[in-house]
């Protein structure tokens, strides 16, 4: 500490410190004979080996520490361009300091915002309405505004004609065919499938809004029936047909001869004479031919007498 008292008044060299001994400056002090200098100076002199630069004295051994670089005034910016000051001679940069000055900005009309490494400045647009690609309407509701992708700030036109849209497509306002929800039918009824349409534009040439019966195909141009497409449908239809009465004919048939083996007044079977059977007879080669008749499955069914039932 400071403790020698001066013979006689006079001007010394002193250099001034702050309270946690600090060096604030070199300058000249008038002391007055018999009296000390104060805790704020010492007459052993720091000056800094260059502008920018400080060091700390030790009040209690009189020493100045190893210098270091001043951090006192250095500027920070936090991300949105707020400015700050480290305000300690030893102190440093926060973690999330931003030692680049934001650029000169309008703050009436402008926001910053430190974003991807670097300064970017935004216009204030609050309450401003933007469009999706549909055209649905929203507001502006947040600083540091970035358009997202697929929007725009210009409005989508009015729809002059039915059956139609907006929708945004390389940034410009297009009037679209509307089908949305509709089904579009595959014409390819083998190798395609039919979907709903959810997309605005027109149909792929590959399906149509028309829809097809359940054997047509597209020929032409447009759905007409086709025999072919159905007639797998119609043998099986057939067969199915055919085998039922087969099975009845032949159950009847079987209990007919089986009943030539017991008394007449123990017999069950309905049919009553030779040419009965022989009816049925021909019932069951009509039966078993039907498929490999040459108008099998689109011509007239074999007719029954009937008895098989």
């Amino acid at each position: 500490m400071n403790s020698i008292f001066f013979d006689e008044s006079q001007m010394v060299q002193v250099s001034r410190i702050g309270k946690e001994g600090w060096w604030i400056e070199n300058t000249s002090e008038h002391v007055t004979k018999g009296t000390a200098l104060g805790d704020d100076f010492t007459q052993n002199i720091y000056t800094p080996s260059i502008e920018g630069m400080i060091a700390r004295y030790d009040r209690e051994l009189g020493t100045w520490s190893d210098e270091i670089e001043d951090m006192t005034m250095k500027k920070y910016f936090d991300k949105d361009g707020q400015q700050f000051f480290i305000r300690e001679p030893d102190g440093s940069y926060p973690e999330d300091a931003i030692v680049e000055a934001p650029p000169k900005y309008n703050k009436e009309t402008h926001t910053v915002l430190y974003k991807d490494g670097g300064w970017k400045v935004f216009d204030i647009l609050i309450g401003q309405s933007f469009f999706d690609e549909y055209g649905n309407e929203f507001l502006v509701s947040d600083y540091n505004f970035e358009l997202p992708e697929k929007h725009t700030f210009t409005k989508p036109p009015e729809l002059r004609l039915d059956n139609r849209a907006v929708k945004l497509v390389d940034g410009q306002w297009q009037q679209l065919l509307d089908y949305r929800g509709k089904i579009a039918y595959a014409k390819d009824r083998d190798n395609d499938t039919d979907y709903q349409i959810e997309e605005l534009g027109e149909l792929p040439e590959t399906h149509t809004l028309s829809a097809p019966e359940p054997f047509d195909s597209w020929i032409d141009k447009g759905w007409k029936y086709d025999i072919e497409r159905h007639r797998p449908i119609k043998v099986s239809e057939e067969k199915q047909w055919r085998d039922s009465e087969l099975t009845k004919v032949l159950d009847r048939i079987d209990q007919y001869e089986k009943d030539q083996n017991y008394p007449v007044e123990l017999r069950t079977s309905p049919i009553q004479t030779n040419e009965d059977y022989l009816r049925l007879l021909q019932d069951r080669k009509n039966l078993s031919v039907y498929p490999e008749s040459s108008y099998f499955p689109f011509g007239e069914r074999p007719l029954l007498s009937g008895f098989a039932k």
